[in-house]
């Protein structure tokens, strides 16, 4: 049997996909031992879980007595299955997501780089596929530039693995594999790390800040101390664990619509 350790499974995830968003952030997670690290954050994604279901629950609770009936068959329709996700950090759970980024530190192991690109860049002009140019931009690059071994990629099943890879150097995947977020902890916990690069970027820039960046600022404040620093441009931390920022600088325009990145200095 081949040792999971031989293999290495990167897990990526995208946030600030729509044009009016500042800055798009894709995240990777890589991962050597995918078990042990679903069986080190069981305990706190529970907690989680059973609070959804119990807040669920109590809302049905209310509409029923109520008679709010058109609001309940609504509710029945909106149901998805359970899955951890930045933007559903709330007053009411984000003590627990800071728990799961404590315990994502002090009991699993695991490498994280974030490629950042900001729509203000004064070179940045929108690619008629625009989410999708940047998604593969981010994934190109990451597997040229950022990597020392790699097997497998998984990507949200939204993304369509039909492109055009013209890449034949760097550190190339055996294989991109679509993937169900809720089918798997690992693109959930690389959405909420990449959500929160997204918020420390806005914070750190000229953007505006929401009433759901304050919310979900203690988690953010959770990581940072995680890291032993802010999140704020272009920075790597090496231990405990590897965490990377990319902030990509367009160094011009091409017909294309999406710039030119400039390599990283890892």
């Amino acid at each position: 049997m081949q040792n999971s350790k031989d293999l290495s499974f990167v897990f990526m995830d995208e946030s600030g996909q729509k044009e009016s968003d500042r800055f798009f952030v894709c995240g990777f997670l890589q991962i050597e031992d995918n078990i042990k690290f679903v069986q080190a954050l069981s305990r706190v994604v529970d907690q989680i879980k059973n609070l959804s279901i119990n807040n669920r629950q109590q809302r049905v609770k209310i509409l029923k007595q109520s008679g709010e009936i058109e609001q309940l068959y609504n509710l029945a329709k909106t149901f998805n299955e359970f899955e951890l996700k930045y933007y559903l950090i709330s007053k009411e759970n984000k003590s627990l997501y800071s728990d799961l980024i404590e315990a994502l530190w002090s009991k699993t192991n695991f490498k994280f780089t974030a490629i950042v690109f900001d729509r203000h860049d004064e070179n940045y002009a929108r690619d008629i596929n625009e989410h999708a140019a940047l998604y593969l931009k981010s994934l190109k690059m990451y597997t040229m530039y950022c990597v020392d071994k790699i097997k497998y990629v998984y990507i949200p099943d939204n993304f369509d693995i039909n492109f055009k890879w013209n890449v034949n150097s760097g550190n190339l995947p055996v294989a991109i594999l679509p993937l169900e977020s809720n089918a798997s902890l690992q693109i959930q916990i690389c959405d909420i790390l990449t959500g929160l690069v997204g918020q420390a970027s806005r914070s750190s820039s000229s953007a505006s800040m929401t009433k759901k960046d304050i919310v979900r600022k203690p988690v953010l404040k959770t990581l940072e101390e995680r890291l032993g620093k802010k999140i704020d441009g272009k920075f790597t931390v090496n231990s405990p664990h590897y965490f990377n920022v990319w902030p990509v600088k367009l160094r011009q325009k091409e017909k294309s619509g999406h710039g030119q990145e400039t390599q990283p200095r890892l």
